[in-house]
């Protein structure tokens, strides 16, 4: 797959998924991506149809591995407590996430930006749930280049607009972590993220995205991956995540037929 037409036509099925919920068994291989590149150029084709970008998911799957990037949809942001629409959503998947807000940009640049610069554009730390949802029937098939392609299976965002501070950062790196669903038993334990140290996705989301010249803007959410296993909600539930010394936060499920029916 090396053609514009074809990651056009990636980010088209994509989005026809996304708009309808009917979802893909894998993309075509005439426009499957291969490479990074080509799964982040198609997240950016996504993005262009869904609004402006209001942050970013960055992860690893192991500490010295190299991290990957989405974009979030403005529109799909909110700060918590919130409740969500179970008719929107088909698996109503679950993570809690330390994230950061942003207080200043972080603009594109040939200069490397460090860490201390990084913190320095940091607003606070905080509390996060990310709703995660693929446009795919099984999201670990299709592999990993794909699911990339799919903003890395988001699907929103719901997040404490008030935290910590940056530093010291010992103090959000591995926070002891809590999610209780009404359907399914309780977790808790130190955080499982995998990528170690937070703040090196940090630094390299602020890097990769100067290279190909987006940046980073005030007022931009930034989650930092799954401190707890992923659990998936039901139509009813209510979520409550707590991380320990950064906040907790409540988001609620429900369906907008059955309140409708209980006035």
């Amino acid at each position: 797959m090396d053609t514009l037409a074809s990651l056009h036509e990636a980010a088209r099925l994509l989005l026809n998924a996304r708009h309808t919920g009917q979802a893909l068994e894998e993309l075509p291989a005439s426009c499957r991506p291969t490479t990074l590149e080509q799964a982040y150029a198609i997240q950016d084709l996504v993005l262009q149809q869904l609004g402006p970008v209001g942050g970013w998911k960055v992860g690893a799957p192991g500490p010295d591995a190299e991290p990957t990037c989405a974009p979030l949809p403005q529109a799909g942001l909110q700060a918590g407590p919130a409740k969500l629409d179970s008719d929107r959503w088909r698996l109503r998947g679950v993570e809690v996430e330390a994230a950061v807000l942003l207080r200043h940009d972080l603009p594109p640049r040939a200069q490397p930006y460090l860490l201390d610069e990084v913190l320095d554009a940091i607003d606070c730390v905080c509390v996060a749930v990310e709703i995660v949802e693929s446009r795919f029937c099984d999201r670990d098939r299709v592999g990993r280049l794909s699911t990339l392609a799919d903003l890395a299976s988001h699907g929103a965002a719901v997040y404490l607009p008030t935290g910590v501070a940056a530093r010291p950062v010992a103090a959000w790196q591995r926070p002891q972590a809590r999610l209780r669903l009404d359907s399914g038993p309780a977790l808790a334990s130190a955080s499982q993220n995998p990528a170690g140290e937070l703040t090196r996705l940090l630094v390299w989301l602020a890097n990769h995205n100067a290279r190909r010249h987006i940046g980073l803007r005030r007022g931009q959410l930034i989650l930092t991956g799954s401190c707890l296993p992923l659990v998936l909600a039901q139509a009813r539930d209510a979520v409550e995540v707590q991380l320990e010394g950064i906040g907790q936060l409540r988001v609620r499920w429900g369906t907008e037929a059955a309140e409708q029916a209980a006035r």
